[in-house]
């Protein structure tokens, strides 16, 4: 048997990791699997080719959409992890809302992170109920035993050593919102100048990364920073005060699922999908306004048993609920399930 995993490949993002750790979890089980990046393709034509020439018995897409669009003539069997964009955004444009529904009737299964997706997934398309199965994203973590990440942050934008970072992990596209803390993190860093935003991760939208990057420019106390390998971006996670989340939707979060497991507190803007992972007080910090945010991390920085108490939760949380062995088990075997 072998499984084609197809995903956004952009490497540094929550797609990449999903993917690459779903794959692992196939070639664990003895199946063989083979990571597919949706980006490569064309057209559904030109992905029923590799198909074709691969000799792969079935498919896993991740993102109804963009993994999705590849799948309208598909001539195996494929199952869809729904993303966020998939449920929040998408919905909202005619076209892609039609591209994901001719695909989702076809699907052998699909498979949503929390009850709050798999609601608005059943509202969208109320036939899916019976193949709609819910699992919660597993988490693995492996911070780099020797990368330094205030040393790279001087190296990188001069920060300096000892300074207290709020790290925001993010691919570079509008639903991120990375600049939404952005002026009022600058007026604080004005009155304490240990204190940094750094905003990191690929650029998946060019125009708006330059939007970005042309603003932070003429922010003190705000850096943009290269994506890090992964193993470096869980260590950089490590070493920073919090991090920090200000997306305008979300399905599952991957960089706070990671943050919890590595005992790092989360500041998360107060939308639904991060209140499935985001108690306010007790495993992490919500926040509406970046007003409201600066009141808050000025308070995390006072109280260090807040700290201990809201990461103690959360690594908890993150043990109880998403370990990657469920999740490895539920994979595959609905996968399996997928051929005779």
């Amino acid at each position: 048997m072998k499984v084609l995993v197809l995903s956004a490949l952009k490497a540094h993002t929550g797609n990449f990791s999903s993917a690459q750790r779903i794959s692992d979890f196939f070639k664990q089980d003895g199946i063989e699997s083979e990571l597919v990046d949706s980006n490569g393709f064309s057209s559904g034509v030109d992905f029923n080719h590799h198909v074709v020439m691969t000799a792969a018995d079935c498919v896993l897409a991740i993102h109804a959409y963009r993994s999705g669009r590849l799948l309208l003539e598909c001539p195996v069997p494929y199952g869809i992890v729904f993303g966020g964009t998939d449920i929040n955004e998408y919905p909202k444009n005619h076209e892609k809302l039609r591209t994901m529904t001719a695909v989702i009737m076809k699907a052998r299964f699909l498979v949503s992170f929390n009850q709050a997706m798999r609601d608005q997934a059943v509202t969208l398309w109320p036939d899916i109920g019976s193949r709609l199965f819910t699992q919660p994203q597993g988490v693995v973590t492996s911070p780099s035993s020797h990368f330094d990440f205030h040393l790279h942050l001087q190296d990188a934008c001069g920060i300096p050593d000892h300074s207290k970072i709020f790290l925001l992990v993010a691919g570079m596209r509008p639903v991120k919102d990375p600049l939404y803390l952005a002026h009022r993190f600058s007026e604080w860093h004005n009155e304490n100048k240990s204190i940094y935003l750094v905003i990191m991760g690929p650029c998946l939208d060019s125009q708006f990364a330059e939007k970005v990057k042309v603003t932070v420019k003429r922010l003190p106390g705000v850096e943009m920073i290269e994506p890090l390998a992964q193993d470096d971006c869980h260590k950089a996670m490590q070493e920073c005060t919090a991090v920090v989340n200000s997306s305008l939707s979300e399905g599952m979060s991957t960089a706070i699922l990671e943050a919890m497991d590595l005992c790092v507190p989360v500041i998360a803007r107060n939308i639904p999908g991060n209140r499935t992972l985001v108690e306010h007080r007790q495993t992490g910090l919500l926040y509406d306004t970046p007003q409201e945010f600066i009141f808050l991390a000025k308070d995390l920085l006072m109280n260090p048993e807040q700290r201990s108490v809201i990461t103690a939760k959360a690594k908890h949380l993150v043990e109880s609920r998403h370990s990657a062995e469920a999740e490895r088990c539920v994979y595959t075997s609905l996968t399996k399930k997928m051929l005779p």
